[in-house]
């Protein structure tokens, strides 16, 4: 979307080389676009192995990066520098270093927990939003690259008001809502009324951590006597996930299907009558604009970014109240979801938002009206 309005130069990991060059065959774009790869020495990669060590590595980087950005700067000048990279506001950037004007963002990550609901994430989820919370509070307040990502910020790109809340008031007024999420170019025709099954069935997918909120699709179920549950997804909650179904009765209506292609994700949809996605703290949530794009109802929390996404044909409901009061909401809102798509052949009056073509032009304003009008 940035190359649609400007020459763009992205610094970034080499681990990514093969599948960027392989991608940027179908980008019309690529011939404004240029990718510098860069990556520390080979005694700090030694240390870090898919997601161990990563966040250390990713802060050590950027001193990496910031060198070849005031590298690049010296053979040219850049009319803006824009961090994109690890969708967090409180982690912080160098890339604030690297010049003016400085956009930040999209970021998240600054969705508060829903303590009520804590007990019913196991031992480990529970220790992670303990531990969460304590680094919020503490980045909030104490971390250098975050203050300084913010004060040099000309624009701060926020994923969902809760995160443009959570920065400190005096840089609010340049906080923008901006969701990273993008739909398909076009609206995407799977079918759906003739290959749904005719027992009704909700859809959940995504990673099985305990956050996500897959527990609350099992206890809604529990209201829905005639209902299905689909899951696609895997990960650490899988096993007590699969305890917690059995234990409330519903094992045999639910279905765990593990990863998916984005294609078989899309035949799901088509068989589908919604998509419930009950995240505790999700940013934005791309599943969540693929499910609007092909017009699957969505049910959600109101919390976090998926209620900016799921537009008026999704529904969000409150997260307050107990794990059988929000089962029940959300069971409520999946019968009223599938008897409003009865009424709304389209089914996709507001998917337009979230495609492409739509998020560019809003990219074309933002760099004209926020950033390219700073440069002297």
């Amino acid at each position: 979307m940035l190359a649609r309005n400007a020459d763009v130069s992205v610094i970034t990991r080499r681990d990514y080389q093969r599948s960027i060059e392989q991608a940027l065959r179908m980008v019309p774009e690529r011939e404004h676009l240029t990718f510098v790869y860069v990556d520390l020495p080979g005694r700090f990669r030694a240390w870090q192995h898919g997601l161990r060590g990563l966040r250390a590595y990713y802060i050590l980087w950027q001193i990496a990066a910031l060198r070849e950005a005031r590298r690049l700067q010296r053979s040219e000048a850049f009319d803006a520098v824009w961090h994109l990279t690890w969708a967090n506001a409180w982690y912080g950037s160098l890339a604030a270093s690297a010049g003016r004007p400085f956009v930040y963002g999209p970021v998240g990550g600054c969705v508060g927990t829903v303590w009520r609901l804590v007990p019913h994430l196991g031992a480990s989820g529970a220790a992670y939003e303990v531990a969460r919370s304590f680094a919020h509070t503490v980045s909030r307040y104490v971390n250098p690259l975050a203050r300084l990502s913010w004060r040099r910020a000309n624009v701060i790109l926020a994923q969902n008001p809760e995160t443009r809340d959570w920065l400190p008031r005096r840089h609010r007024a340049k906080a923008l809502l901006f969701p990273n999420a993008v739909a398909s170019e076009e609206p995407i025709d799977v079918g759906r009324a003739s290959a749904r099954p005719s027992r009704p069935s909700i859809l959940f997918a995504g990673r099985l951590e305990p956050w996500k909120g897959v527990f609350l699709c099992l206890h809604a179920l529990t209201f829905l006597p005639e209902w299905r549950l689909v899951v696609c997804g895997a990960g650490n909650d899988g096993e007590r996930l699969r305890r917690i179904a059995s234990r409330l009765g519903v094992s045999r209506r639910v279905e765990w299907l593990g990863w998916l292609s984005r294609d078989e994700l899309l035949a799901e949809m088509a068989r589908s009558d919604v998509f419930m996605f009950p995240s505790l703290h999700e940013d934005a949530g791309a599943v969540v604009a693929e499910a609007v794009s092909v017009g699957l109802p969505v049910v959600c929390l109101a919390k976090g970014g998926p209620p900016l996404l799921v537009g008026a044909e999704g529904t969000a409901v409150s997260y307050r109240g107990s794990v059988r009061v929000v089962g029940r909401r959300l069971a409520k809102a999946a019968v009223a979801a599938v008897e409003g798509a009865g009424h709304n052949e389209s089914g996709r009056s507001d998917a337009h938002r979230l495609l492409l073509d739509h998020q560019a032009e809003r990219i074309r304003q933002l760099l004209m009206r926020d950033v390219l009008e700073l440069v002297e």
